[in-house]
């Protein structure tokens, strides 16, 4: 068998032209190590699917490596695989292909941040309930492979809860469709979660489908806050053991409290909001007003209407880096922490504590909804070792409390020296299955996933 001779940069910038266009390939100069962002000789821009198509074919044909990519800010996402030849960048890629308001659907391109879809969808009253930070800058193919969410998932769920349809082109090149273009689609297995979450290892979506909903009427929010921390637990048994339906349940620490309301705060606090009609977001805020005060419970902010609430909620969760804003020469971790939604406040404590022994700023939050926290740590460059302890910390206490852990943006400089997605899990093999029976050459991001994929 004949060993595959990889191809010289200027080679495959030749045969890229042939697909593309050379107005639509740029050639980097990689001469310093980029910590946040991916990194590759070559970007190329394809602006319809068939060129994709071409350009995954050639791939596979040639053993290229490629790396899909958005509006790159989740660049810092997962391990720092195994390198990359060529960057697909589907930022040309952008438009609403259809939008049919009386049934609720929309199909878009990859590359259509979600500010742009929700901009369009607002006009008819309607809305994507997807929140992932830095929505202007993040195109809903890579928060779907990120499977990338926000705070309101506490009501609204995730990508897999409204994702329908999709094109999808396999690194072989072919191309596959699943779902379809209707809400009450239950027929067989949905392939469309196959790709949810995968992080671009499996396929490029070329076209998505989504099911979306009407804006609501109004929302209002609380937060409230406690230096006894027992009180905001009992808090938090209330509202499960409630009727209510919140669209938000946080628990913020104090450090980020400042983020939101422009001054910290020495304890956490609970950030809670409703949306819905006037006459029902009332009634719960009522409703919570009342056990916060038999409680003892500080109300620290009131906020009414929907689009003060909408401001607060945003303030919350572009806190969150990206890959696009934070210098070489910065040292910043998030890590996305996977619990039972009663030992948030547990977690919390040991985080925060691990965090102030090593002189690390930290600013936390967690879904007592969900069960998904996450906490950012932003260091000088000299505090590398601390930030390690610090993960090791933060992840053998996860451990102990059968959760997870996942360094979900950080360095290299990190990156390299930890496991990434944290401890091996059951399903991993299944997974490196798929991936080998989907992508034998290890054409997409390889590496970049859990177990190495």
């Amino acid at each position: 068998m004949h060993e595959m001779v990889k191809l010289t940069t200027d080679r495959m910038v030749q045969d890229l032209v042939q697909v593309v266009g050379s107005e639509n390939i740029a050639v980097c100069h990689l001469e310093k190590e980029r910590q946040y962002q991916l990194k590759a000789p070559i970007v190329v821009f394809p602006d319809e699917e068939r060129k994709i198509e071409q350009i995954l074919g050639w791939a596979c044909k040639n053993h290229v490596r490629v790396a899909p990519q958005g509006g790159s800010t989740k660049d810092a996402y997962g391990h720092p695989g195994d390198g990359t030849d060529v960057i697909l960048s589907l930022r040309k890629m952008s438009g609403i292909l259809e939008h049919s308001a009386g049934d609720l659907i929309v199909t878009v391109l990859p590359g259509t941040t979600l500010h742009e879809l929700q901009q369009a969808l607002g006009k008819e009253g309607q809305f994507l309930p997807l929140d992932p930070a830095w929505g202007e800058q993040s195109t809903l193919g890579g928060i779907v492979a990120a499977n990338a969410s926000g705070p309101k998932r506490a009501m609204y769920g995730s990508a897999r809860d409204y994702l329908i349809a999709s094109r999808i082109c396999y690194p072989d090149g072919s191309l596959i469709r699943t779902g379809a273009k209707v809400v009450k689609n239950v027929a067989g297995y949905d392939m469309n979660k196959l790709f949810i979450g995968s992080m671009g290892t499996l396929g490029v979506f070329t076209e998505l489908t989504f099911k979306i909903r009407p804006i609501p009427g109004y929302a209002g929010a609380l937060a409230v806050r406690s230096p006894d921390l027992l009180k905001l637990r009992k808090l938090q048994e209330m509202l499960l053991d409630s009727q209510l339906e919140p669209s938000t349940v946080e628990w913020v620490n104090g450090r980020l409290g400042k983020h939101i309301f422009g001054r910290e705060f020495e304890s956490p606090m609970m950030l809670v909001s409703f949306e819905d009609v006037e006459r029902s977001v009332q009634f719960q805020l009522s409703w919570l007003l009342e056990a916060c005060g038999s409680l003892g419970v500080v109300v620290q902010e009131q906020i009414s209407g929907y689009e003060e609430t909408q401001a607060v909620i945003s303030r919350l969760r572009e806190h969150l880096p990206n890959s696009n804003d934070i210098p070489d020469d910065k040292l910043v971790v998030i890590v996305k922490l996977l619990s039972t939604i009663t030992e948030i406040p547990a977690i919390y404590e040991v985080v925060q504590n691990s965090a102030d022994v090593r002189g690390l700023e930290l600013d936390f939050h967690g879904g007592l909804y969900t069960g998904i926290s996450r906490a950012t740590v932003r260091a000088d460059l000299g505090q590398q070792q601390e930030v390690l302890e610090w993960l090791r910390t933060v992840e053998s206490f996860l451990g102990s409390l059968n959760g997870r852990s996942v360094i979900e943006f950080a360095p290299l400089k990190i990156k390299e020296k930890l496991n990434v997605w944290g401890a091996e899990a059951e399903d991993w093999d299944l997974m490196k299955g798929i991936k080998h029976k989907i992508d034998p050459n290890r054409i997409l991001n390889p590496g970049r996933f859990v177990g190495g994929i």
